[in-house]
C-alpha cells in the first residue's frame, strides 16, 4: 500500500514530466531570436529536468521509508538546484551590472554549502544529521530572503525608471515579476519545509503536493509570456542601423527629420512621463518608424535618446547657472526624481552633475 508521501512524489514526477515535453514543443519558432525569453525557457525546462530526476530517485528507491536522510538530502538538493537555475538564468533581467562573477560565484557557492551539509549529515547520528539539515535549510532560506531583495529593489528600479523615461513596459519586466512571484513561492514553501522535515513523512506531503503549485506556476508563466509576447516590440528595439544613404532616403521625404530637430528645439523632451507613441503622435508618425528613426539617426533606442537630450539640457543648466540645485535641474530638464537624474548624468558623464560642474568651471 502506497503512502500519501509516494503518491504526493508519482504526482510530481507524472507533472513535471508533461511539463517538460510540453514546454520542448511551444514556441520554438518566435522566441528563436529572442535570445532572453529563450534562456528563461530552457531554464525553467532544466528545473523541471531535475526535480523530475530526484523524485524520480526518491520514489524508485522508496527511501522515504529506507533511508529518509538521503530523501531529505535529495529534497533540499533539489530545492538548491532549481533555484540556482532560476536565478542565473533570470536576475540579468533584473540588472546587467549587478551580475558579477564574484556575485555569481557566491551565491552559488552558498547553495554548494547547503547540499554539503544535508549529504554529510548522511552517515551521521539522527540527532547530528538532524542539526546539519536544519542549518543547511536554514541558510537555503537566508539567501533565498536575500535574492527576493535583490529582485524586488532592482525590479522597482528599473521599471520606475522606465517610466520615467517614458517607455512602454518591457515584457522582460513583466517576466522578472512573475518569475519574482515564484521565487517567494519558493521561499515560503522552503519556510514550510524547514518546520515539517523532522515531523512524520506524511505531513512532508504536504510540502510535495504544495511544490506541485510552483511548477505549474513557472511553467504558466512562461506559456504566457510566449503566447502575449510581441516580436515587433522587441523588433523595433533590436532593428539593424541603416547607412546614412538609407536614412536620408527613408526619412527626409516626409520631412521627419525636420520635425524632429523642430521638437527637440521646442523643448518637448522636458516633458515628465512623455511615451515614444506620444512623441510620434505629436511628429506624425507611428511608433515604429520613430524607433527606427532614432535608431538610425542617434544609433541608440528611444529611452537613451530621451536621456541624452535631457542630459545635454542639464549641462547647459549647470554652466550657466551655477546657483540652481540640481534637485531644481533634473525637474527642469524632465527627470522625475534627483536620484533618476544623477544615476543617468553618471552613465553619461562618468560622474556626478556637482562634479562635472565643479570640474567646468574651474
Amino acid at each position: 500500500m502506497k503512502t500519501l508521501y509516494e503518491y504526493s512524489q508519482l504526482c510530481c514526477i507524472v507533472e513535471v514530466l508533461i511539463l517538460g515535453l510540453a514546454l520542448l514543443r511551444i514556441g520554438n519558432d518566435k522566441i528563436q531570436s529572442i535570445h532572453w525569453l529563450k534562456r528563461a525557457k530552457w531554464a525553467i525546462f532544466f528545473v523541471l529536468v531535475i526535480v523530475g530526476m530526484l523524485t524520480s530517485i526518491q520514489y524508485i528507491f522508496n527511501t522515504s521509508s529506507n533511508n529518509q536522510t538521503l530523501d531529505i538530502a535529495l529534497n533540499i538538493s533539489s530545492l538548491c538546484f532549481s533555484t540556482i537555475i532560476i536565478y542565473l538564468a533570470f536576475v540579468p533581467l533584473a540588472i546587467d551590472v549587478y551580475v558579477t562573477r564574484s556575485r555569481l560565484l557566491s551565491t552559488c557557492l552558498v547553495f554548494a554549502v547547503c547540499i554539503l551539509l544535508v549529504w554529510l549529515a548522511l552517515p551521521l547520528n539522527r540527532s547530528v544529521s538532524n542539526i546539519l539539515i536544519v542549518a543547511s535549510l536554514s541558510i537555503y532560506f537566508v539567501e533565498l530572503v536575500r535574492i527576493i531583495l535583490v529582485f524586488l529593489y532592482n525590479y522597482k528600479t528599473l521599471t520606475n525608471q522606465n517610466r520615467q523615461a517614458g517607455n512602454e513596459e518591457d515584457p522582460r519586466y513583466t517576466c522578472l515579476k512573475r518569475i519574482m512571484n515564484c521565487i517567494i513561492l519558493l521561499s515560503l514553501f522552503a519556510l514550510i519545509y524547514i518546520f515539517l522535515v523532522m515531523i512524520s513523512v506524511k505531513f512532508r506531503a504536504i510540502y510535495n503536493f504544495a511544490m506541485l503549485l510552483v511548477w505549474a506556476y513557472l511553467f504558466v508563466t512562461l506559456v504566457n509570456l510566449i503566447i502575449d509576447y510581441n516580436p515587433v516590440a522587441e523588433e523595433v528595439n533590436e532593428i539593424s542601423t541603416p547607412t546614412e544613404e538609407e536614412t536620408a532616403a527613408h526619412f527626409s521625404q516626409d520631412g521627419l527629420t525636420h520635425r524632429v530637430d523642430q521638437w527637440i528645439a521646442s523643448g518637448s523632451y522636458r516633458i515628465q512621463g512623455i511615451t515614444m507613441v506620444q512623441v510620434a503622435e505629436q511628429l506624425s508618425t507611428n511608433r515604429i518608424r520613430l524607433s527606427r528613426f532614432i535608431n538610425a539617426r542617434y544609433e541608440c533606442s528611444f529611452n537613451t535618446w530621451l536621456n541624452q537630450l535631457r542630459v545635454e539640457d542639464a549641462k547647459r543648466h549647470l554652466l550657466s547657472s551655477p546657483n540652481l540645485s540640481i534637485d531644481k535641474i533634473s525637474l527642469k530638464v524632465g527627470f522625475a526624481s534627483k536620484s533618476h537624474f544623477m544615476s543617468v548624468f553618471k552613465s553619461v558623464e562618468g560622474m556626478t552633475p556637482g562634479k562635472w560642474r565643479d570640474s567646468h568651471l574651474q
